[in-house]
């Protein structure tokens, strides 16, 4: 079916990411492997896409998902390297998993005893709750992990990890607190003989601000994206921003002075102007939040949306005589000209983050991954 010239479209730039990702690799150091973290659809990237992006052109061979149903369409597309599933899963996807090479996260004691009861072996990390208090082990469970190893021989330790609360803080104390318990837990196991293979805790704030020798693998998630940890802060590392949303013009109409527009009618013009609305709204991820405060860019130049941002459409007031036309290519995250309009700029205006800006992009949206400003793949078409 023909897609409309005025619908919302994603593009994906993949020299940005590969630019990240390095960036990262500098700082991560020659020891240090890395765990590329594309759950959830990549952070509305697309997993598969990067995923083979990744394995292929910088030989990237471990990934971490979310859950067990991210996992298994990644093997179903080929994807051959190593992957790390961080949430729960049902017994059957044990089994089916480990026929998969999956490796599966170990988030508390009752996974231990329903593992323990199976018939097949379980490849898995251990998650260690340092202060996260959302999953895994305590630090006082250590034992019972040892003793499960040493019961069950069809529990396989691939890894040890735990995750920073508060690594994109300013001046946070709680690094320090967090890896003195993390290392209390490796030294009784390594106390029982047990020596881990994987040792890894660096999300991408802890590897852009703090180092540490005991880490075998960093595992950067936003970075590789482009986005800071926290919009509000500056890092030393430099980012590209991966992700555009763009859209087109499809309707251009002048109004008279004090004429409502959007609903609710909080925007009125206050003089002879020109409306043009432009598909893409809060259904395709724009927030509403950005209602009467956010930007777009058209023609290189920026626009304020007036009234309220819609489920599939905004309004932006081009002015008395605009320099703008129906089908105009409208940006409403990435770049035009000398301007761009960054998820971190989106996000510190709508008080968030740039996670739930890209996460919130519609998945329905097509995406074209782009390669040197050259379009080399659309949607689940073969990459390059």
């Amino acid at each position: 079916m023909e897609k409309s010239v005025f619908s919302p479209r994603v593009e994906i730039q993949i020299e940005n990411l590969l630019f990240n990702l390095d960036q990262i690799r500098n700082l991560a150091g020659p020891k240090a492997g890395i765990i590329a973290v594309i759950k959830d659809n990549a952070y509305g990237c697309g997993s598969i896409i990067i995923a083979k992006t990744l394995e292929q052109k910088r030989g990237i061979s471990f990934f971490a998902v979310a859950r067990p149903e991210e996992a298994f369409k990644l093997r179903n597309e080929g994807i051959k390297s190593e992957i790390l599933v961080l949430g729960k899963a049902t017994p059957q996807q044990l089994k089916d998993g480990y026929k998969k090479n999956l490796v599966f996260t170990l988030n508390g004691p009752a996974d231990l005893k329903t593992w323990s009861s199976l018939n097949n072996p379980v490849r898995f990390h251990c998650n260690v709750d340092t202060g996260m208090s959302r999953l895994g082990l305590l630090p006082h469970q250590s034992n019972i992990l040892i003793e499960h190893l040493e019961k069950y021989p069809n529990l396989l330790l691939n890894g040890v990890f735990t995750h920073m609360a508060c690594a994109d803080q300013p001046g946070t104390e709680t690094i320090s607190k967090q890896l003195a318990v993390f290392q209390n837990f490796l030294s009784a196991l390594k106390s029982a003989g047990i020596i881990p293979e994987h040792i890894h805790f660096s999300n991408s704030a802890t590897t852009m601000k703090y180092t540490s020798d005991i880490c075998t693998m960093v595992r950067p998630g936003i970075a590789l994206y482009g986005c800071n940890p926290d919009p509000n802060q500056k890092f030393s590392v430099e980012l590209k921003p991966v992700l555009s949303l763009k859209s087109s013009i499809i309707e251009l109409r002048q109004f008279p002075p004090q004429s409502p527009v959007s609903y609710g009618g909080n925007y009125v013009t206050t003089s002879n102007t020109w409306i043009a609305t432009i598909a893409g709204g809060y259904g395709q991820g724009l927030p509403r939040a950005l209602s009467s405060k956010g930007s777009v860019l058209i023609g290189g130049k920026r626009f304020k949306i007036a009234g309220n941002v819609t489920m599939d459409y905004i309004m932006v007031d081009v002015g008395s005589d605009p320099e703008v036309k129906t089908g105009d290519e409208v940006v409403l995250i990435g770049q035009q000209g000398n301007e761009s309009i960054t998820p971190d700029d989106i996000a510190k205006l709508t008080g968030t983050i740039g996670y739930e800006i890209l996460c919130n992009i519609g998945t329905a949206i097509d995406r074209f991954y782009l390669l040197n400003d050259s379009i080399v793949l659309h949607e689940h078409g073969t990459i390059f």
